[in-house]
């Protein structure tokens, strides 16, 4: 198979939001069990697409394990060639729990998806580079499970949230953390799965079902406390880690009240986002104009 581009165009990778997390214990094969739903964001990587007559990928600076470029050599391995010129432009901030290197990689899979690669094959591919990136392939919103990769569609809640990463930097975040989480920190799911019921039944996120254990594993951080500090001081009635953190978030109803929240986070060490929930698929008409695959 390859994939041709007739011109060239930029694909849209967001960042993503668990709006819930609970770890229910420790896997046979060294994963976690979780119950999380995953929202994507408006906050973007964008990958420009240009045509050309062969593979042309260079990572971008500073990335130490480029999902891109595992996706890219995957696909090769199993007779898929991309004929583009393809550069990442990053935004996401890096290891803070926004997901932003699986969602370059998902997105750039579910493009091919859509593109008409077998989906069977994309799911396989984005599944052996990471818990996240299977998600990434479709976005939206979505209940997962297992170690985060049975995902149920559901669907997209509105709402503004307001996003801030602390400048917090650990070797082998997610791993450390993961070691961190203690016995009592681990639940049933049962709140997070009632979260799931209430967007299945079209009600808004309720705040009071919102759980994640890294929030006692990262608050002895400074750097966390004092973010999740100035939130508060903010307005925010309630602070939650996403993922692993660092990054934390709360959410408003309506894009004025993220505005003012965000502008009384006045620390300027502190990198503060407003974002709005994104549904699934936000690339497909670009993609189903400009994209083709020849066999």
């Amino acid at each position: 198979m390859r994939i041709e581009l007739t011109r060239a165009l930029t694909l849209l990778a967001p960042a993503k939001l668990n709006l819930g997390l609970e770890v229910i214990g420790k896997r046979p094969d060294g994963y976690h069990e979780v119950v999380t739903i995953l929202q994507t964001v408006s906050l973007f990587d964008r990958l420009e697409l240009s045509p050309a007559e062969t593979l042309d990928y260079e990572p971008p600076p500073g990335i130490a394990d480029d999902l891109v470029a595992r996706a890219l050599d995957e696909l090769a391995r199993r007779g898929i060639e991309v004929a583009a010129r393809i550069r990442l432009g990053k935004q996401i901030p890096v290891a803070a729990g926004l997901g932003g290197g699986s969602s370059d990689a998902g997105t750039l899979l579910g493009a091919l998806a859509l593109a008409g690669v077998p989906h069977a094959l994309i799911d396989e591919v984005a599944a052996g580079l990471g818990s996240d990136v299977p998600f990434f392939v479709r976005g939206g919103t979505a209940l997962a499970t297992g170690r985060g990769t049975e995902l149920e569609p559901l669907p997209t809640p509105p709402g503004w949230f307001v996003v801030v990463v602390p400048r917090l930097h650990l070797p082998g975040k997610t791993r450390q953390l993961y070691q961190a989480l203690e016995p009592g920190d681990f639940s049933d799911g049962s709140a997070t799965r009632a979260q799931a019921e209430r967007l299945r039944q079209g009600l808004p996120l309720d705040p009071e079902l919102i759980r994640n254990p890294f929030m006692r594993v990262l608050e002895p951080f400074p750097e966390v406390r004092e973010a999740a500090e100035a939130l508060r001081a903010a307005g925010a009635r309630w602070v939650w880690p996403t993922g692993a953190g660092p990054a934390l978030f709360t959410a408003t109803g309506d894009f004025s009240s993220a505005r003012d929240t965000a502008r009384l986070v006045t620390r300027p060490d502190l990198p503060v986002f407003i974002c709005t929930s994104v549904g699934a698929r936000i690339n497909r008409e670009r993609v189903e104009r400009f994209v083709r695959l020849r066999t």
